[in-house]
């Protein structure tokens, strides 16, 4: 019981401290809802076009004609490029997808009659929601291309003298059909070049529209890569919310200003001989020591579920609640032996809290408070292991989002508990030392 009344007479003396109580749960709070706020802006924001590259392998009217039909779509940026490199560009989302335009696609494209030409689709496998729009805007602008061929009616032509070509080479043995199938096609030759000769005359209809009908032949490019399951690309799809990046973030910025504020308040209570009364008091040093473990223990645990008790206004929906408990445990222990050791590096209260801020900045920075640390550079990535913010916010993640098993928590459990043990050794050893009467 001693050691509960010590810890809450530590909290009740921190939490009048208005500074403190701010840096603790103020500041973070305002934290989580600031760079939640930021994803959702960045979300939330609108869209731009979807860039395609085309790669125009046929360079006909037709393909240039298709081409120019998908450029008036406002939905799509179109960009003319070499096969490979749109390729490389698409892999690497640089672009949504991209088009091939095979050769002898001008031949058959716009015949309703005729095997369409097969049009190579790749997209990023990212954004197949897009990919599916991308092919109806396809099959728009191939739509097009009928009403193209009807405002030319040189070319039916060629397709006109093919088919009787074919009907009279064919094995029937029917003269009569083949007399009046040829007699219709020449009759249907003779009134398109009429047609053509009256429209060179005339001149071609300003108001004439292009005939709205989808028809294409659509085929997949599969451009797929391999996504490791420990990359950003991976991990970042398994995120719900924007609180899920935003709130162990905040949550661990509360726990540095409980850090702070607890070894802040030992090494004052070092230079006013507040600790030596207490061992002088029936009290044993172990229960001072404690006392002092559990109302940082308890700051913590309290920062954690406040920020938790918002982030599930927010619509934040943790995976397990028990792994979250466990996680935050550890992560109590933890820095409640980091507390315990800077609280002994420095001869002064304003000694103590220039250290520990300037530890608890570094840790910070390459732990993930301030970028997460899937989006850091390789190197920071691997510096990011020596922080024991890291691992906690790791564990927090596992449990919130990344649906970690017990076995992968395993480590960052590990590590922490390590880390809090030797902390609390350190520093109690050294304190101790310092406060022997």
């Amino acid at each position: 019981m001693h050691v509960v009344h010590l810890a809450l007479k530590d909290l009740k003396l921190l939490f009048r401290n208005r500074m403190a109580a701010f840096f603790i749960l103020g500041f973070p709070v305002m934290m989580g809802l600031f760079f939640g706020m930021m994803m959702s802006g960045m979300s939330s924001g609108k869209r731009g076009k979807m860039e395609i590259a085309v790669i125009d392998q046929d360079n006909s009217r037709i393909s240039a004609r298709f081409i120019e039909a998908l450029r008036k779509n406002e939905n799509i940026n179109v960009i003319a490029d070499e096969l490979e490199h749109a390729k490389e560009s698409v892999r690497k989302a640089q672009r949504t997808g991209l088009l091939v335009i095979p050769n002898g696609f001008g031949e058959t494209a716009g015949f309703m009659w005729e095997l369409q030409p097969e049009i190579e689709l790749g997209m990023d496998p990212s954004r197949s929601a897009e990919g599916a729009m991308l092919q109806g805007f396809i099959m728009q602008a191939t739509g097009e291309l009928i009403g193209e061929r009807f405002n030319h009616p040189q070319d039916f032509l060629p397709h006109i003298s093919k088919a009787k070509e074919a009907l009279m080479t064919s094995n029937t043995d029917n003269l009569l059909m083949k007399q009046v199938g040829g007699a219709f096609f020449d009759s249907l030759s003779h009134m398109i070049e009429s047609a053509d000769k009256w429209q060179r005359q005339a001149g071609t209809n300003p108001d004439n529209q292009p005939t709205s009908m989808h028809f294409a032949n659509v085929k997949s490019l599969d451009i797929s890569r391999h996504i490791d399951p420990s990359s950003a690309e991976a991990q970042t799809k398994k995120i719900r919310t924007r609180w899920d990046i935003s709130f162990p973030q905040a949550m661990l910025w509360g726990v540095l200003g409980s850090i702070a504020g607890f070894s802040a308040s030992i090494a004052r209570e070092r230079t006013s001989g507040t600790l030596v009364r207490l061992q002088s008091s029936p009290l044993s040093r172990m229960h001072i020591m404690l006392g002092k473990a559990l109302a940082c223990f308890l700051a913590v645990i309290l920062v954690i579920s406040v920020m938790l008790v918002i982030g599930l206004f927010l619509g934040m929906r943790p995976t397990s609640f028990t792994k979250l408990a466990a996680a935050s445990g550890c992560t109590a222990i933890c820095f409640v032996g980091i507390m315990l050791t800077i609280s002994v590096l420095g001869k002064t209260e304003q000694g103590v809290e220039g250290v520990g801020w300037s530890i608890n900045m570094v840790m910070a920075m390459l732990g993930g408070c301030m970028i997460p640390v899937m989006f850091m550079p390789a190197v920071f990535q691997k510096l990011s292991v020596f922080s024991p913010i890291r691992w906690s916010i790791l564990s927090i993640e596992g449990a919130i989002w990344r649906d970690f098993s017990w076995s992968e928590l395993a480590l960052p459990f590990t590590i922490m508990l390590v880390v809090g043990i030797v902390g609390f050794g350190i520093g109690t050893s050294i304190l101790v030392r310092r406060t022997t009467v």
